[in-house]
């Protein structure tokens, strides 16, 4: 396995410059981080993508690296594993069609139309009270994002994936945006505190494209980046996925606090 960099511990960082190489790749870094070891003690896993919208890769997660996520998991556990996303605009099971998720062969959840309930956590900051999804409710979260600039985060990657996961009907209001009432807040210290509920214990950063200058209409770069991030610690993984779209990761408030 080429393992191009290991600044950070937990995370690694591989070539991938075709879409056909997500599932050796994907499949060589779960196998290098024992990712078995992680996930085995959870009857559920929920494979958390970036569908934003009903746009193409790179604004939303290639469903090729999805793919290869799931045949890397269903290869190591026999956990349920569902795919699961509250979309920021539009209707998230449409738009999971439009990018060919239904192809997958696994359930997809819309977590904008399933039951949710609070939670409490009082090493929170602002988020002291949280509506979540009863969909995962114990269940390991395995984040795969793409590598993006973000007009006021700086990033997302995937720990800000994580806002995709609050219900709309709690979190909508602030503008058009579907969950745009966590940008009233300090939207850094959200993100904090929703890694307190929902910390992925796999992260995936598909950098194969990655985008920059914006998150819903930014330009790939030339040459592509050309590289996936996969690490057992979320930090870790979106500190590399920084560093691989040129930004220096202790610029990112989230990423210096959670």
């Amino acid at each position: 396995m080429d393992v191009s960099t290991v600044r950070e511990r937990g995370a690694i960082t591989l070539p991938l410059s075709r879409r056909e190489e997500y599932s050796a790749v994907i499949d060589d870094a779960f196998e290098f981080l024992r990712v078995k070891d992680l996930l085995s003690p959870f009857r559920k896993i929920i494979v958390k993508p970036n569908v934003v919208t009903s746009s193409p890769p790179p604004v939303t997660t290639d469903v090729e690296c999805v793919r290869a996520v799931i045949a890397a998991l269903e290869k190591r556990v026999e956990s349920e594993i569902l795919v699961a996303e509250g979309s920021g605009c539009g209707d998230t099971l449409e738009n999971m069609r439009k990018n060919g998720y239904s192809s997958l062969g696994v359930p997809l959840v819309d977590l904008d139309s399933v039951p949710f309930s609070v939670r409490r956590n009082g090493k929170a900051e602002v988020l002291k009270e949280v509506y979540l999804p009863d969909v995962l409710e114990g269940a390991a979260i395995v984040s795969v994002a793409p590598a993006k600039e973000h007009t006021i985060t700086g990033v997302t990657l995937s720990l800000k994936n994580l806002i995709g996961c609050l219900p709309s009907e709690k979190y909508s209001g602030f503008w058009s945006f579907k969950k745009s009432k966590v940008h009233s807040l300090d939207t850094h210290r959200v993100i904090r505190d929703l890694a307190l509920y929902l910390r992925p214990v796999v992260s995936v950063i598909d950098a194969r494209e990655g985008l920059m200058g914006g998150h819903l209409s930014g330009r790939i770069p030339h040459p592509p980046i050309g590289r996936v991030v996969v690490g057992t610690d979320p930090v870790a993984a979106d500190r590399e996925g920084c560093r691989l779209l040129g930004v220096n990761p202790d610029s990112i408030p989230h990423l210096r606090t959670c």
